[in-house]
């Protein structure tokens, strides 16, 4: 009877998806989602998709996201903390509500035009996913403003007795109509400065610290 070697000899096994942590799993599939909406959109986007990119069974994903619309809610989720911390480094750098609007402004035609700045790609999801999921785009987007309304009216920039929720809500809506309207009559519509330039000229003037003129 032949002895049993010391060793194996066969390779080792590529750990089971539950054999590492939730974590780890978790964002696995979200890497994965991330993937196929580049390379396929995210209206063509399915599960099976996703679980052959992240070389899992359907049913280990349908585990962690019960559905394709969980699945998306998690991805817009992440991919939008990723962009709104970018976001928020840039425009902390700039000392008015114009320019940082600008800067937001300037971030997001990255995404909707990846092209032009090499080196974009991740946002570009962003921008596919928002446009699917535009009633949270617009929460969020709206939420993510407040703060720099309220510092803006303490400087004075914009008037004191302003609701920053519903100036948040309208600036959002302006800052996401980039995501629909790709043509413009008044500014280059792919150039981020082109475009930061044309909300920093307009995007606050009926917040302003005068009172719009009535009749």
């Amino acid at each position: 009877m032949a002895a049993e070697p010391l060793f194996s000899t066969t390779a080792p096994r590529s750990p089971e998806p539950d054999e590492t942590t939730e974590t780890e799993v978790r964002r696995r599939l979200l890497d994965a989602t991330e993937e196929v909406v580049r390379k396929v959109t995210l209206a063509k986007l399915s599960m099976a998709d996703v679980a052959r990119a992240a070389g899992v069974a359907r049913g280990t994903l349908y585990r962690y996201f019960e559905s394709r619309e969980v699945l998306l809610d998690a991805a817009l989720t992440r991919t939008a903390d990723r962009f709104f911390t970018e976001v928020a480094l840039a425009m902390d750098r700039r000392s008015t509500l114009s320019e940082q609007l600008g800067e937001f402004s300037r971030m997001q035609i990255r995404s909707i035009h990846p092209e032009v700045e090499h080196g974009a790609s991740r946002d570009a999801l962003f921008y596919q996913l928002q446009r699917g999921e535009g009633t949270q785009a617009l929460r969020r987007t709206a939420k993510f403003l407040i703060p720099y309304l309220e510092a803006a009216r303490v400087r004075g920039e914009i008037r004191d007795t302003i609701d920053v929720l519903d100036a948040g809500e309208w600036l959002a809506r302006i800052l996401l109509s980039f995501s629909v309207f790709h043509a413009s009559m008044s500014y280059e519509a792919t150039d981020p400065e082109s475009v930061s330039s044309f909300v920093q000229r307009y995007a606050i003037d009926g917040l302003s610290a005068h009172e719009p003129a009535s009749g």
